[in-house]
């Protein structure tokens, strides 16, 4: 739990993405193969952790409770601000939405930079 606000509170700096899934449900590894596959987006614009929901149930459990969002797997949740910005579950999970999400996260911090 110390990790997960370490997590959040470090997304003040850089956005985090966490992906819940769970290593023994098929739809889970697709989507996590899928994801690895697909993945290029910068480690400079994103930090990424995985969170097994066997392992850590807790864990996985109170990301989707500080998320506000419904527990499920595959999921993925975007904190940036210390904050929710993006989340997705199951087959809407895609790079393409991540990375549009994450171009939408940067944007409205650096025009509310401008604006301070």
């Amino acid at each position: 739990m110390k990790d997960l606000n370490q997590v959040i509170e470090g997304s003040r700096l850089k956005p985090a993405m966490v992906f819940k899934h769970r290593a023994s449900s098929p739809e889970s590894i697709e989507k996590k193969i899928e994801l690895e596959n697909g993945w290029n987006i910068s480690s400079d614009m994103i930090d990424v952790y995985l969170v097994d929901d066997m392992k850590s149930k807790d864990v996985s459990r109170e990301i989707s409770e500080i998320a506000g969002i419904n527990h499920e797997f595959p999921q993925i949740v975007l904190f940036a601000d210390g904050v929710t910005m993006y989340d997705e579950s199951h087959d809407m999970i895609s790079v393409k939405k991540i990375k549009l999400a994450l171009k939408i996260v940067n944007r409205t911090f650096k025009w509310m930079e401008t604006r301070a």
